[in-house]
């Protein structure tokens, strides 16, 4: 199969850019529906003409369908996204770009979705829904999953399909709150996955950024007590990876006064821990999440994060050494093959 692909690549490279054209375009309607031609312009950045006639050709496809609404997809085309999205990814190369990374990152597993999240933004659905699946497949009866907040993750639970009722799986936040949007809280992350795998759910009713003092106060409360156990015990945790600045800013934390406490710079952050490129602890802030010691022990840790600019950070958390799957997007994963063929 790879040497046909490397065949069509070689002979008809034409029709590749067509197929990709074809599916962003498929990719689009599924998330936006019903939407408008103009519309489905601007949000592809390709001309109305060529939209107008690409939609023409998907609905004689029978893909695609259109009222005064907007244009939508049908059931037919619904199915056909996931065997475009597979034909896509080795197009493209990316099962090559796993394994490369598996091998180099010392992990288990990596998957990547077709795209750059910094480019487009229905990457971030593509990589919530690749997420979603990941979890669904792999929790076992009686398991007790951990997740943390975010916008990744928010996603993550918002395109995670409903799956048969499970019980006996419990869902608990990883972190506390951030004083940020609820729907990107741990707790509504927890609640909303725990919903749709049928499961139960804990919610951790305290703010993750407070001072030592308060936090030792609030340990004493069984039930938090109990539910930070849960989750330093979890059969799996699913968290994403920050880019420092941006979670000192979410955090109300000063940046510049963090900095004077490290030696390397910090370039990746997760549960409160800011890492150098080396893997190495520069910056630790007072948290309710897991402690390193707690991560290293826990069997299945699954890292979700995309977008080029998320390169370096995704390279430092994992060299920590407690991340065994890694879920992230062509962008970061070429840009961090790049990284490490050039020695960093």
């Amino acid at each position: 199969m790879t040497v046909n692909l490397d065949l069509l690549k070689r002979i008809t490279p034409e029709m590749i850019i067509l197929l990709e054209k074809r599916y962003n375009i498929l990719r689009a309607v599924k998330y936006h529906q019903p939407i408008g031609r103009r519309l489905l312009s601007e949000r592809l950045n390709v001309g109305e003409r060529i939209i107008r006639s690409e939609v023409d050709f998907l609905k004689e496809q029978q893909l695609l369908v259109s009222d005064s609404v907007g244009v939508s997809l049908t059931p037919k085309g619904d199915v056909l996204m996931l065997q475009l999205a597979q034909l896509v990814h080795s197009f493209q190369g990316l099962s090559d770009l796993e394994s490369y990374l598996q091998e180099k990152m010392g992990l288990e597993r990596v998957y990547i979705v077709p795209g750059d999240l910094d480019q487009d933004k229905l990457i971030l659905s593509e990589l919530g829904k690749l997420a979603g699946r990941f979890i669904s497949d792999t929790v076992k009866p009686g398991w007790v999953v951990s997740v943390t907040g975010g916008t990744t993750m928010a996603e993550v639970s918002r395109q995670m399909a409903l799956t048969k009722e499970r019980s006996d799986i419990l869902v608990v936040p990883a972190r506390g709150g951030l004083g940020e949007s609820v729907e990107i809280q741990a707790n509504t992350i927890a609640a909303e996955i725990a919903g749709k795998l049928g499961g139960n759910y804990r919610l951790l009713y305290v703010p993750d950024d407070v001072s030592e003092r308060i936090l030792e106060d609030l340990l004493l409360d069984h039930k938090i007590q109990e539910t930070i156990a849960l989750s330093k015990k979890a059969n799996l945790l699913v968290h994403g990876i920050g880019v420092p600045e941006v979670m000192a800013a979410r955090r109300e934390l000063n940046w510049h006064s963090l900095l004077k406490k490290a030696t390397r710079l910090p370039v990746g952050e997760s549960f409160g821990y800011y890492f150098a490129a080396e893997g190495t602890v520069e910056i630790t802030t007072h948290t309710l999440g897991p402690k390193l010691e707690d991560l290293a022990e826990l069997k299945v840790v699954a890292a979700v994060a995309g977008g080029k600019s998320k390169a370096r950070a995704i390279l430092a958390v994992t060299r920590a050494g407690f991340i065994k799957i890694l879920l992230t997007d062509q962008g970061a994963g070429e840009a961090m093959r790049e990284i490490l063929e050039n020695g960093g």
